[in-house]
Parts: C-alpha cells; structure tokens; sequence
C-alpha cells in the first residue's frame, strides 16, 4: 500500500513510454502502444489512492469570526478519506483526469466560542470550548493531467484544472456542557467549513503531484547523464537493454487521448552504448493497427527495433561462438572431406562462427525471420596452443524464430533454420551442405539463444511491471499485450 499511495505519478509517467503512431511528426515509431480503458482505470485507481494520503496530510488553517459570535475553530485535521466510486475521463489532444464520485471525508477540530450577553443592564461573559467533529459525503474530486513532450522528445507534464466539492457535511460537537444547545446552533459554521475544505483539497493534491513529477523527472536525467556526457547526443531519452545496449525511449510526438483510450509514441531505437549512431538505411516504416485487447496495454514492435539492435550485437562482436569441433560429433566428416590436411587429423579443431554483418529481421505471423551472412572458420589447434588456420567457409543463414515471454522475460526459441554455403574456400560448395545442415544449427543456436535466452528483463519503469503478458505475431509487427502490477521489492 506505501508503493501505491507514492506511484501516481510513477504511472501516468509509465504512459509516456508506451507508443503510437503519429501523423503529424512525419516520423514513425518504432514502437507503438495503446492504454486501454482497463490501464487507464488501474492508473486512476492508483493515482485516487495517491490523492487519499495527500488529502490526509492537509495541514488546514484556523478559522476564526465574529458572527453570530466571536469563535475560533484550530487543529483541524483531515482523520479519513475514502474513495467512492473511481473513474477516469479522457479530453483530446492529451488530457487524462482521474475522477472521484461519492467519496466520504472526517474531520476533527478544536473550537473556543464565547458572547456577552446583557440582562437588565449587566454584562455576563460567557465562554465555552470543546472539539467538532466532521463528517463529509458526496465528495466529488477530479485533476487533470495534461501529457507531452519537450524538443527533445523528453515526456513533460503539466497539471491543469482541479475541481473538488462536497455533498453534504454533518457537524456534531463533543466536550461541552452544553453540547445539545451547541449541536443546535453548530450548523451556523457548516458553509464555513464546507468551504475551507473544498478550497484546501485541490492545492494539496497538486502540490503532492508537482513533487512526485520532480522526481520522475529526475529520473530521466540520471538516465541521459551518460549519453550526453560521452557522446553530447540531444533528445535521447535513453534505458539500458542487456550486453552493452541501450534503446531510445525518446517521444515522437506528443501523446493523445482517443475516446476511453490513451495513445502514445516512441522512437524505439536500439544502439551501442558506445556508439549512438546508426546507418541511414535503418528506418522505422509504417506499422499496422495494435490488435484489440482486454489488457490493460498493448505494445506493438516493430522490425525497426529488432534491426538496430542486431546491428549494435554485431558491431559489439555478440553475434558468434567459439567452440571445439568435437562438440559437434562431425569430426569425422570434416577429414573426410579434408583428407590431405594433416593439422585437422592430428590436432584439435577449433571452429568460430560470426556473423559478418548485420543481419535483416523481418516479421511475420509466424514468427521473426532473422536472415544474414556467416563466417565459419576452421582452426587447428597445435600443441603449443597456436593456431593454424584450416578452411573459411561462407554460408547464408535464414532463421525463423518465436518470441516468449519466461518468467518475466523476454526470451526465445528458433523454429527452423536453413543454411546455404555460398564459399567453401576453393572446394565444392555441394561438399559442405549436408555438413553445414547438420552442424550450424549447433553452432548458431547457442548464439542466438544465449542472447534470448538470457532474457530481456522487461522494463520496470518507475516501480510498474508487466502482469500476465503475452506476445502475438503478425506480419511487420511483434505485440505484447499485458497488464501492470506493482513491482515487489
């Protein structure tokens, strides 16, 4: 309950990462989302509840008059909020407003009251003091919070009109010797009261949600601080992937409310961490319309992502393996082929398989086409640890894979793999593609999956994890559809 009552804002920043597609920008995401009427609710639900500890901690001022007469009501405290009935209204272009229907409010104060009555022409004082206690229904409470982006494609917000009203208030008072006299007359100061808290409850809300935007904030500026330092990159909003990666979370355009939906954008670039840079023929095209859903999002992929970071595997030296032949049971093939070659029959083999450019993905409803060239290199192991290089081998490979999600996270399984070997090093290609056909995969497989398998973590951002996703592939998009939860500690 402590982590829900501080995350308001955690939540509605979390809207900000998600993704759609954007006319008005002339750029496409490369990844694009939709918040459906149930994650707006669960924001709501979580943004009233932040508004709950905010209301309690009011620090209200004294009242005092003269009339009807001279009173001062101190030390009034807000004892209990509760929320009725919880909703949410979105306003085009990029307004959502957690709404409160029928909330219940208590209150205690202290009052000091006294009159000087004249009889018969004396003066007689009279004072009296005790508490007041106050019970509200019917509250009605609603904030609206307006999502954007700066020129840097950096999530902003702003908090715009706040409207708060209260039904019906009951006063009773305690303490006094006169308490039925006292209870008679105490709804002389119920508009006063009524007023003080409707004008007080508003401020409070925004000052706490002002304080929770700092922190978010905050946050995105940790994360550039790297980036900008090394590589003075503007308009990065930049999260670590695994293996030296990190994505472009950076907005490309400002976020927007449709009907009980909330739609927002991302550039989805994938990069090295050391070189932010992409080459111009990676652009993110066109995707098509997020399927519907009763999740709370929907997140759609596009190859775009994928592309980019398989280019920042490759420039990183990820996308290959070294191993020992054996492991492979086809040294007896390979001797065979190669009978003349004294170093592969005498010695150990020792063979690397690299990518040796970046490989193109595609997607399908099927799965992720992952295509690309291959460097198999033989070596021979001497005794003395020297290697004497055997053969290089060319092959295209054309993988297809499926994605998951395990545990939490990302992952991945290939489905089929198909090589063919397009240079054998001055021997007849025919000669290798059985073997090829039989050992690649052994080789390639572990590759890939040790980056998939390894898992990306999905991204708890700003205290918010994914709940009971799951993945659906369609031509030219990769989407997941999931829930939110609290992360545990």
């Amino acid at each position: 309950m402590e982590i829900e009552k501080r995350s308001l804002f955690f939540l509605c920043m979390f809207a900000l990462v998600l993704a759609c597609l954007c006319d008005q920008s002339g750029v496409n995401p490369g990844v694009k989302a939709r918040v459906t009427s149930g994650g707006l609710k669960f924001l709501s639900q979580i943004a009233l509840g932040f508004a709950e500890d905010a209301v309690e901690d009011l620090d209200l001022p004294t009242l005092s008059g003269t009339s009807p007469v001279e009173y001062k009501i101190s030390n009034l405290k807000i004892n209990s909020f509760s929320l009725g009935r919880i909703g949410f209204n979105t306003a085009a272009p990029n307004v959502i407003t957690p709404v409160i229907d029928d909330g219940k409010v208590s209150a205690s104060a202290q009052f000091e009251a006294s009159k000087t009555i004249k009889v018969f022409g004396f003066s007689f004082p009279i004072a009296i003091s005790g508490n007041i206690h106050a019970s509200a229904s019917g509250l009605d409470l609603s904030q609206q919070i307006s999502l954007g982006m700066n020129a840097d494609g950096k999530p902003t917000f702003s908090l715009q009109n706040c409207d708060s009203s209260i039904g019906d208030l009951d006063l009773k008072v305690s303490g006094t010797t006169l308490d039925a006299a006292f209870n008679l007359i105490i709804g002389l100061f119920k508009s006063t009261i009524t007023d003080l808290l409707q004008k007080e409850i508003c401020p409070a809300v925004k000052k706490a949600l002002s304080k929770q935007g700092e922190k978010v904030t905050e946050k995105f500026k940790r994360k550039n601080v790297f980036v900008l330092a090394m590589h003075a990159v503007n308009g990065f909003v930049v999260y670590p992937l695994i293996k030296q990666t990190n994505i472009d979370l950076g907005l490309v355009c400002d976020p927007e409310a449709t009907g009980t939906e909330f739609l927002v954008s991302l550039k989805g670039k994938c990069f090295a961490s050391s070189m932010p840079n992409i080459p111009r023929r990676y652009v993110a095209l066109p995707m098509p319309p997020i399927s519907a859903t009763s999740k709370m999002a929907c997140i759609s992929v596009s190859p775009y992502v994928l592309n980019t970071l398989l280019y920042a595997f490759s420039e990183l030296g990820h996308l290959g393996r070294t191993f020992d032949f054996d492991e492979l049971g086809a040294l007896g093939i390979l001797t065979t082929l190669l009978p003349n070659l004294q170093a592969v029959q005498d010695n150990r083999v020792q063979i690397v398989v690299s990518a040796t450019s970046a490989p193109s993905v595609d997607f399908t409803a099927s799965g992720i086409g992952i295509e690309g060239p291959f460097e198999v290199v033989v070596n021979a192991v001497l005794p003395d640890d020297s290697k004497q290089h055997v053969i290089t081998i060319m092959a295209n490979v054309d993988i297809l894979a499926k994605a998951r999600i395990e545990n939490g996270n990302f992952a991945g399984n290939i489905e089929s793999l198909d090589v063919t070997v397009t240079d054998a090093g001055g021997l007849p290609a025919e000669l290798f593609n059985q073997l090829f056909q039989a050992f690649i995969p052994q080789a390639i497989l572990p590759a890939i999956n040790g980056i998939t398998e390894a898992g990306f973590e999905i991204p708890s951002l700003f205290d918010f994890c994914f709940s009971g996703a799951s993945i659906i592939h369609k031509k030219d998009a990769l989407e997941v559809c999931t829930d939110f939860e609290l992360c545990q500690d």
